[in-house]
């Protein structure tokens, strides 16, 4: 059975990408050596918090941020939609040689992370999608009633953070936590 904490959170999948089933995945590791043999590459993919293995088929880099994947069974635009917010995963064992972004404003590194209020104290939800299309990167967090928060995100925001117990605590602006 694959174990979470057997595997990195590596970014997310932010949008389609042409109309073959290719993805735009903003990442926080140098994911080239994919490149080099796609084909025994698997990236897990969290849907329904479940890690999903998905088997690279085709890789490139856009730019320092973005990679361009397309995985074996998405060969459509429309199938690609229903994996775009899916944060993606890679076996730690790919990562020995890796750094992992120490960029406490790269905001792809806190997906999954339990998002903590600094005013009241208590964990708010975990941190399941990140929007930084938007003019405001906007994190879209699950709360424990099942509600989802979209809130936006900001440098003068941020508290503190703790990669070891998967934590972000920002000083969350009155009034956007009311219901």
């Amino acid at each position: 059975m694959l174990e979470k904490e057997d595997f990195e959170n590596i970014g997310y999948v932010q949008r389609t990408h042409g109309i073959q089933g290719e993805l735009a995945c903003k990442t926080t590791v140098d994911l080239s050596f994919i490149s080099e043999d796609e084909d025994r590459y698997f990236l897990m993919l969290e849907e329904q918090g479940l890690l999903i293995p998905y088997a690279v088929e085709g890789f490139r880099t856009k730019t320092d941020e973005i990679d361009l994947i397309r995985f074996s069974g998405i060969e459509t635009k429309e199938q690609a939609e229903t994996l775009v917010g899916s944060s993606l995963w890679l076996s730690r064992d790919y990562l020995d040689d890796q750094e992992l972004s120490e960029d406490p404003y790269d905001f792809a590194r806190y997906l999954g992370f339990n998002l903590i209020d600094a005013n009241r104290g208590v964990v708010v939800g975990t941190i399941s999608h990140i929007d930084e299309t938007t003019m405001n990167t906007l994190l879209y967090v699950d709360t424990a009633n099942g509600d989802e928060l979209i809130l936006p995100i900001a440098e003068e925001l941020f508290t503190a953070y703790n990669d070891d117990e998967r934590t972000l605590t920002l000083d969350i602006p009155e009034g956007l936590l009311d219901n």
